[in-house]
């Protein structure tokens, strides 16, 4: 074991960490006095992921696509999907993924219930993918009024769907206060 620990910048992706001091104004990331520097490959890895979503252009500066992404809190690979969806016509879904992929697994399995725990959850299962099931829990939970009994029916846990529900508002507040269109 080590002395100490590796400070948390050294050791962790730094896609958003870069993506925010990019919309802050700073742009040589190599030279700037970071307390404890990470890794130059690690930055340059950051930059290139951010080349990839287009949030950078071929300078290494912050595109437009990169500044709308910066307003959001969170991973740029989800903000790139958020503000894909506008066009695409499927905002009101995609934020409601974001959310569901914020919060920690909803499902539960208790010992002595599991048979009838997987029943259920198989109800919300979608053969397009793990996504599309959590948004269809979601939904479900929705469509019953956003009930707590319904979640113990159904082996979900309703504060995470809470908290689920609390990030999809906070989505919701940035995306109208930019005028991003809301759609389904």
């Amino acid at each position: 074991m080590l002395p100490t620990t590796i400070p948390e910048i050294q050791r962790t992706n730094l896609a958003n960490t870069v993506l925010i001091l990019k919309a802050m104004g700073i742009n040589d990331l190599i030279n700037f006095d970071f307390m404890d520097p990470p890794p130059v490959q690690t930055l340059i890895t950051a930059m290139e992921s951010l080349f990839n979503l287009g949030a950078l252009d071929d300078e290494g500066l912050l595109t437009r696509l990169g500044r709308m992404m910066a307003e959001f809190p969170l991973a740029p690979q989800l903000s790139k999907m958020l503000l894909t969806s506008i066009d695409l016509g499927c905002s009101d879904e995609a934020i409601t993924i974001v959310a569901m992929l914020s919060v920690q697994n909803v499902f539960y399995r208790p010992r002595d219930k599991q048979a009838m725990a997987d029943q259920k959850r198989a109800k919300f299962f979608q053969p397009d993918g793990d996504h599309l099931t959590m948004l269809s829990v979601y939904e479900s939970w929705k469509q019953h009024g956003y009930s707590n009994e319904w979640c113990f029916d159904n082996f979900i846990q309703a504060r995470g769907l809470k908290r689920a529900q609390d990030v999809r508002k906070q989505l919701i507040s940035i995306m109208e206060r930019y005028k991003y269109k809301i759609s389904s």
